[in-house]
């Protein structure tokens, strides 16, 4: 997740039309990987309902949230 957000604010910093490419291009790579990530099935079974979240849990669910942003965002090309 550290390094998606790094990208990004480093895409949202760069100079050159050549920077602000190569970022997008790893931002894409790093999110696509993020994202296969958050799709493995988790072995534990779903937490009951009403249960409050775990901080690990919210992180979680904001990387998700986040990888789903930016591939809606850049699309799976990262270009």
């Amino acid at each position: 997740m550290a390094e998606v957000e790094g990208l990004y604010t480093a895409l949202l910093r760069a100079g050159t039309a050549a920077s602000r490419r190569r970022l997008q291009a790893e931002l894409g790579r790093a999110a696509r990987r993020l994202a296969a990530l958050a799709e493995t099935p988790e072995l534990l079974p779903p937490p009951a309902a009403g249960v409050r979240r775990s901080r690990r849990g919210r992180r979680r669910a904001l990387a998700e949230h986040g990888a789903a942003w930016i591939i809606a965002r850049y699309g799976r090309t990262g270009g």
